[in-house]
């Protein structure tokens, strides 16, 4: 078998917010497809907004049918822990940066995995759609992303050659919610594939995964089958063991006392140093929930002024996401064989309200 990579977009021109759709003309089958998204933070800074935050939806459609959708926060997340680490990233808050976004959309177990991949002849329009909003969390200018300076390149990783694959990995949104202060949160599955993931997201600033859904259960016609049945952070326990923990480089722009946002919001490590000053000391409260107030100190006083502050950060669930595996990851006969059941049910019990939630599911769809 033969691999190479193919250019399906090259640097498309993004406006500052909007919709595109790309036909993918390639014949051989497609293993991952790569996204790179660039743009330029303006002329002050552009603080605690990450480009994949501004990528509502990354779709693969057939006409009508859509194969995959993720926004991008869900895209990465999958993306970490499908690949055991973060993908590279390019973060920066600083005035006048480039920064870039770039994540896979995997189609089989592993990169060129030769019985699942995206097989383009299986479907009679295939395309690419990209939907996305610049100003989803700053305003496009001075402290935000800069005015048409978006870009979007898509590389495909081909296999030629090979056997036909039987099937193909297909990542898509089931649902999402704002939480409660209390209650259960029901979420019908499909029950039309089997599955070999579930990435559940709880995220809200100064708030623990666990203490947002404090209860997980999966039930298959009224409880015949229980896949799992946990609390809260036995399921979070579960995804980090599971999982471990990923690393990424942060540039912030802060000033003493503000409130820096890690992509990392559980147990994450932020190793602070300045970039610009000798004599500068941080503390940051490792509280674990993914962001914390900073103390920077320079020359023995407390610094006003912004800062260009470079970080590692390590810690788990990007943008509050965890994952649940269903057997062995690289056998399909060990995963959650859904069809044989008429009902399959998420039911999340809510701990804390006005948390974002949801529920991204991966299914292997057969040709």
């Amino acid at each position: 078998m033969l691999y190479r990579d193919a250019y399906i977009q090259n640097g498309y021109v993004m406006a500052d917010s909007g919709e595109v759709t790309f036909d993918v003309n390639l014949r051989d089958p497609i293993s991952e497809l790569w996204f790179y998204f660039n743009n330029t933070n303006g002329a002050t800074h552009n603080v605690a907004n990450f480009l994949a935050e501004c990528i509502s939806a990354i779709e693969i459609i057939d006409g009508s049918k859509v194969l995959c959708s993720l926004d991008g926060r869900q895209a990465l997340a999958l993306a970490c822990f499908e690949m055991g680490a973060m993908p590279y990233q390019v973060v920066s808050e600083l005035p006048g940066n480039p920064v870039e976004f770039a994540v896979p959309i995997r189609f089989g177990r592993w990169l060129y995995d030769p019985d699942l991949a995206f097989d383009p002849t299986r479907f009679l329009n295939p395309q690419i759609r990209v939907k996305w909003d610049m100003a989803a969390i700053n305003a496009v200018g001075a402290t935000g992303y800069l005015s048409d300076y978006g870009r979007l390149t898509i590389i495909a990783k081909v296999m030629e050659g090979g056997a036909s694959p039987t099937g193909l990995l297909v990542p898509k949104e089931q649902y999402s919610f704002t939480s409660a202060a209390s209650g259960i949160t029901y979420i019908d599955l499909p029950t039309d594939y089997p599955y070999r993931s579930l990435l559940i997201r709880a995220a809200k600033a100064s708030s623990y995964w666990d203490q947002i859904l404090s209860h997980l259960k999966l039930n298959c016609d009224a409880e015949k089958y229980i896949p799992f049945d946990l609390d809260g952070f036995d399921f979070l326990f579960n995804s980090l063991r599971e999982n471990g923990r990923f690393s990424y480089r942060h540039v912030f722009h802060a000033k003493s006392g503000d409130t820096i946002y890690p992509l990392l919001k559980y147990e994450e490590n932020v190793n602070l140093i300045s970039e610009q000053f000798n004599d500068c000391v941080f503390k940051y409260p490792n509280y674990g929930y993914g962001n914390a107030a900073i103390t920077m100190y320079v020359a023995g006083a407390a610094s006003s002024n912004y800062n260009n502050v470079g970080a590692m950060v390590q810690g788990s669930c990007p943008f509050g996401y965890a994952f649940n595996p269903f057997g062995e990851p690289t056998d399909p006969s060990t995963w959650f064989p859904a069809a044989q059941f008429k009902s399959v049910r998420l039911e999340l019990t809510n701990a804390t309200a006005d948390a974002t939630a949801d529920v991204v599911s991966v299914q292997a769809m057969p040709y």
